[in-house]
């Protein structure tokens, strides 16, 4: 398994980069609801099930086991950037962003299938939402892996 990424993903990991002070890894397939997906952490234990699969703008891609064997040899997904925001502790969100993954010729900028239940809100802009705050001192010194 080979996991590459858009231009653009490598410019967002770039930037989380100023503004982070550990290091960033990517995992994929850490997710409890979505299974799959991307996520761009600092500091991150990454466990034994985990392997390299990729690396962008110097942060190593990881996945499981699991995953790696659905693409065999240098086959793999692509690091792509969604503008929309969902739940997620992956550091990118605080762009008002998201990581997921795409297949060969699928990008950010392919329009999708038409889906059977239409949007019924126009997209707003982008709502930046940095992290605020500090933890309680007792938890302050704490290192969550």
């Amino acid at each position: 398994m080979r996991v590459t990424a858009s231009a653009r993903a490598a410019e967002v990991v770039a930037e989380m980069a100023t503004r982070r002070s550990g290091t960033l890894t990517i995992t994929i397939g850490t997710g409890c609801c979505e299974s799959t997906a991307p996520f761009l952490y600092e500091d991150m234990f990454v466990g034994p099930e985990q392997q390299p699969v990729g690396e962008v703008e110097g942060v190593v891609i990881y996945a499981p086991d699991y995953l790696r064997r659905l693409y065999p040899d240098d086959q793999g997904p692509r690091l792509e950037v969604v503008d929309e925001m969902g739940e997620s502790l992956s550091v990118e969100t605080e762009l008002g962003v998201r990581f997921a993954l795409r297949g060969t010729g699928v990008d950010s900028t392919t329009e999708p299938e038409e889906c059977a239940v239409p949007a019924t809100a126009e997209k707003g802009p982008a709502v930046l939402r940095p992290v605020v705050g500090s933890p309680p001192p007792e938890l302050q010194r704490l290192r969550i892996r």
